[in-house]
């Protein structure tokens, strides 16, 4: 089995290390724009059987050339070259997963089924923590009703992290993904219809994601599963879909901070006579900033996939979670490891033909759950599930 892995960020790192890991993967290529750094992930995190090369994501005929032949690929890079790097993965007859489209290009991507079909292979889209972990946690319960109602996702962060030895500040994902979440309009589907007029970070409530966690602070964001779950189950009965996450206090502040002063804007401002934007500015400068060398990770991501709707004329709900400690062994966050093996996971599966296609799919379409499952708790995962019926609710 040949897979691909396009991007050598943060992420694509640890697909990579799931991959390598992967008896049944005999040979990986990692692509990156910075070929030194594909090279290097290839080296520490292959198992000795991946290559490291030059990849352009911004073009296809690149992006074609280094992928073909695979039998699969993992698309790690920004979810602004999703739809370059999704032509090229149907071209070269390469079966294609990634990270996440952070809403508006995830609705460009099924837009593409029609391409995969007629090319004979699959794409499984917003495969990686939230969206992607989120989203099968919500097919589990919907598989189990006859009507879905609402399905709503949440991601909380829990981070008991000693960080008393390092100066720095470290992000929890992208950062460019972070400065879209707290400053442009979340949408999601209320009562029925989508609803625009709320910018990430608002709606703060206390949501309860069970013990350890408990009850936590969570917010609206621009996120996928909104438009995944419409897609998926808008014939179903669909009333509602919505993503709220729930990042540790103190970072959420400093995110709101850079927001309100200005640093998350996309627009050109004039510095003694030179233009930039000062999201480019914040990215650059935060990129400078040494990363920890000593410290030990110590932090849980809590997914749920919350869903409601009939079984047999009763209304009930189905909670389901996983979580996600950090991975001592291979210093890795809760983040890293929800993030970044859940799509090499699923490359898998669509090399070895587990998966039905040919088309573009979301995750609550395609994949099968309870093997996901498995796959998923080697990296020391839990999944539990609830139901209960509700027998009455206001309105």
């Amino acid at each position: 089995m040949k897979i691909a892995v396009v991007g050598a960020g943060a992420m694509g790192r640890w697909a990579v290390k799931e991959l390598g890991l992967s008896p049944e993967v005999t040979e990986i290529v990692v692509g990156d724009f910075n070929e030194e750094q594909a090279r290097e992930v290839a080296a520490g995190h292959g198992g000795g059987k991946a290559a490291g090369r030059f990849v352009d994501a911004r073009d296809q005929q690149s992006v074609q050339g280094t992928i073909a032949g695979c039998d699969a690929m993992v698309n790690a890079t920004q979810h602004f070259w999703n739809i370059t790097v999704m032509h090229a993965a149907a071209a070269a007859g390469v079966h294609y997963t990634d990270m996440g489209g952070l809403f508006h290009v995830t609705k460009q991507q099924v837009e593409l089924h029609e391409e995969f079909r007629r090319a004979g292979v699959t794409a499984v889209i917003a495969m990686g923590g939230a969206p992607g972990v989120t989203n099968i946690l919500a097919k589990y319960g919907a598989d189990r009703l006859d009507v879905v109602e609402e399905a709503h996702a949440l991601c909380g962060n829990v981070d008991d992290t000693d960080w008393s030895s390092y100066d720095g500040w470290v992000v929890p994902y992208s950062l460019e993904t972070l400065c879209d979440e707290f400053s442009v309009v979340a949408p999601e589907f209320i009562d029925g219809h989508w609803v625009m007029d709320i910018t990430g970070g608002e709606g703060q409530e206390d949501l309860d994601f069970g013990e350890p966690a408990g009850m936590l602070e969570a917010h609206y964001t621009i996120h996928s599963e909104p438009f995944t779950f419409w897609h998926a189950w808008k014939d179903q009965g669909l009333r509602s879909a919505t993503f709220k996450l729930a990042l540790p206090e103190e970072f959420t502040d400093q995110m709101r901070f850079l927001n309100r002063i200005g640093m998350t804007r996309t627009d050109d401002v004039e510095v003694k006579g030179v233009h930039v934007r000062p999201r480019d500015v914040l990215l650059k400068v935060v990129s400078e900033i040494p990363r920890p060398t000593d410290v030990v990770l110590d932090d849980v991501d809590y997914l749920l996939g919350v869903v409601r709707g009939l079984k047999d004329g009763r209304r009930v709900e189905w909670r389901v979670r996983a979580t996600v400690p950090a991975h001592r062994e291979h210093g890795a966050g809760g983040g890293d490891i929800d993030t970044g093996i859940p799509p090499a996971i699923v490359a898998r599966m669509l090399a070895r033909g587990d998966i039905a296609g040919p088309g573009v799919f979301v995750p609550e379409q395609v994949v099968p759950c309870e093997a996901f499952f498995a796959e998923f708790s080697r990296w020391g995962v839990t999944v539990d599930a609830q139901m209960r019926e509700l027998l009455a609710t206001p309105g």
